[in-house]
């Protein structure tokens, strides 16, 4: 099983966000390896990003789908029973272009990331086909709509509710299915009654891992995520109005530093309203700027899946401070390596205990690092998919 078709609903590259994250490091290390990869992908400009030329067995095929089209499809789709995902990211050329590289493309395996694209192959027969779900959408909206507002509400009731009766559907049609975290491959199973369902974690590069716990910045508290996503954005939010406040009353110092690419006005002008907010959008080097902080926040309260956030800020040698529905599948202790709250006077009194007991600090500190190091570096995480394809060919 050597030639493989990889099916994505964005050119993984740069890898900046959860979906592009994954999908990024499956492609290198598999490609590593000595596969053969052709990624079928829409791209956002007529030209084929060629950032995946630095792979060698990685042939790239990009389709252009305007974001006006896909809004038209939506607007359409809320009549249709199909999951909005899945209009938004119908295009006849991607369909074309399938059809022709499994009959010219000597594939050994379709590998389709996210339910999104699942459509384009789900009927499919004679070839080995991997679904990487990689979260549980259906619950993620079920999540997300108890904050957002209309009509955004109920078109995400709307997704969850086709979500839960499709997500059976498109992995039923799939010889393997992979999902991120426990937590959600616990929900597709018992919820939906989704079989053929393996763990398949996110990781970090070893070559990330901070070397040595440095100088920090005790009056720095750090956030940082693609602000593409509502949840994140939410997230942000719910620090700055909730708990932040809390803890200025204890460090008047205190500064909530926000990070990350595709940052909305709402949060861009915080930075000119209140001198203790720091806003940086689209940060080429992330770990550079959160490696000097006091912690890393993730008070989530919209979350599926691994948050990407606080592995890395693990793997950069700071201590997190996270809901925990934000914690999700992720294999950290509480009090050992992570703290955990859920409401803000608690979240925030976890905050400044670490901004008060540097010992503490830097205890989680270490303890988180050495989880990275043992449990989710991308290496051992893409030589365990590897086991579980062979298998499959067997």
């Amino acid at each position: 099983m050597k030639n493989i078709l990889f099916l994505s609903a964005s050119m993984p590259f740069p890898p900046i966000g959860g979906e592009k994250i994954r999908p990024f490091h499956f492609i290198k290390h598999l490609s590593a390896m000595g596969y053969k990869i052709t990624i079928a992908a829409f791209t956002g400009s007529k030209s084929v990003s060629d950032s995946g030329s630095q792979f060698a067995n990685v042939k790239m095929i990009g389709i252009k789908l305007p974001k006006y089209i896909s809004y038209l499809q939506c607007a359409g789709g809320l009549l249709r029973d199909l999951p909005l995902e899945n209009s938004y990211f119908y295009s006849g050329r991607m369909k074309r272009a399938i059809e022709q590289e499994l009959k010219i493309g000597n594939y050994d395996l379709i590998f389709c990331h996210l339910v999104r694209m699942a459509e384009y192959v789900k009927n499919y027969r004679g070839i080995l086909k991997v679904l990487d779900m990689s979260d549980a959408l259906s619950y993620r909206y079920g999540l997300s709509c108890r904050y957002r507002k209309w009509p955004f509400n109920m078109i995400e009731s709307l997704e969850s509710k086709r979500l839960k009766k499709f997500e059976p559907i498109f992995a039923s049609s799939f010889d393997l299915n992979l999902i991120s975290s426990s937590v959600d491959k616990e929900y597709l199973e018992k919820e939906l009654g989704i079989s053929r369902l393996s763990l398949v974690e996110n990781g970090i590069d070893e070559e990330a891992l901070v070397k040595g716990q440095g100088k920090f910045d005790n009056n720095k508290i750090v956030f940082f995520a693609n602000m593409r996503t509502f949840h994140n954005v939410d997230a942000a939010i719910y620090f700055y109005k909730a708990i932040f406040p809390l803890i200025k009353k204890h460090n008047k110092d205190a500064r909530f530093v926000i990070a990350g690419a595709n940052m909305p006005f709402v949060l861009r002008k915080l930075s000119g309203v209140d001198n203790s907010v720091q806003v940086y959008n689209n940060v080429e080097d992330i770990y550079a700027l959160i490696k000097d902080s006091c912690v890393s926040v993730a008070p989530m309260r919209v979350a599926v899946g691994i948050q990407n956030k606080i592995i890395q800020s693990m793997a950069a040698g700071v201590p997190v401070v996270a809901t925990r529905l934000g914690l999700g599948g992720i294999q950290a202790n509480e009090g050992r390596e992570i703290l955990l709250a859920d409401n803000p006077e608690d979240f925030s009194e976890k905050v400044i205990t670490l901004m008060q007991d540097h010992k503490l600090r830097s205890e989680i500190a270490a303890s988180a690092l050495s989880l990275i190091r043992d449990k989710y570096l991308w290496t051992g995480i893409v030589r365990g998919l590897e086991q579980k394809l062979l298998t499959l060919n067997n």
